[in-house]
């Protein structure tokens, strides 16, 4: 009769972890177009994705891919990409299912990887640093699964490389920039 009750209660207990609980978590893929500024330079084009899990549209973690061609102008062939793993809070004024506006705040850690080629002279430079970056910025939502990003960061270079390199007046090692972007939601 023990073996009997004690067969039961591990059934019950097994039967109890399985029932299916349903899913709060949400994820968010957004592709943006932006633009960059750096100190007196505005308008450098940037595009990137991002895709965001958050836990009940509170806190969540995203991963944000930038691209930024022709960073430094200059008829150089120049880029710069990010690749930044964040922490986001947000403010979920749309029960995390239907149409509303969300604000966040947002910063993280990662990689900048910049690099620059005058093909006149055949001088090249590429770097690669830790980085971080902070910001935030407003999800509205449109309806369920669609909605539109409006964002605002500041990405720094962490590095401290004091090598020479023939562009002297671009400092690789110390970037940092803000940039603006526009993106849309898919959740």
């Amino acid at each position: 009769m023990e073996r009997v009750k004690l067969h039961l209660i591990v059934v019950a207990l097994v039967g109890m972890v399985m029932i299916p609980v349903s899913a709060r978590a949400e994820t968010l893929l957004t592709p943006w177009l932006g633009a960059n500024t750096r100190g007196n330079v505005s308008g450098i084009i940037d595009f990137g994705a991002s895709v965001r899990t958050t836990l009940a549209g509170v806190i969540g973690v995203d991963l944000d891919f930038g691209y930024s061609p022709d960073f430094f102008g200059n008829n150089l062939n120049s880029y710069v990409l990010t690749t930044m793993g964040n922490v986001t809070v947000a403010i979920p004024f749309d029960a995390t299912h239907s149409s509303g506006i969300r604000p966040y705040l947002t910063g993280g850690v990662g990689l900048i990887r910049a690099r620059i080629e005058n093909p006149y002279y055949g001088y090249s430079v590429a770097n690669i640093d830790a980085g971080v970056n902070f910001g935030g910025g407003v999800i509205g939502f449109l309806g369920a699964h669609i909605g539109v990003r409006a964002d605002l960061r500041y990405l720094r270079g962490l590095g401290d490389d004091n090598s020479t390199n023939p562009f002297n007046q671009l400092d690789l090692s110390r970037l940092h920039f803000w940039r603006t972007s526009l993106g849309l939601v898919l959740r």
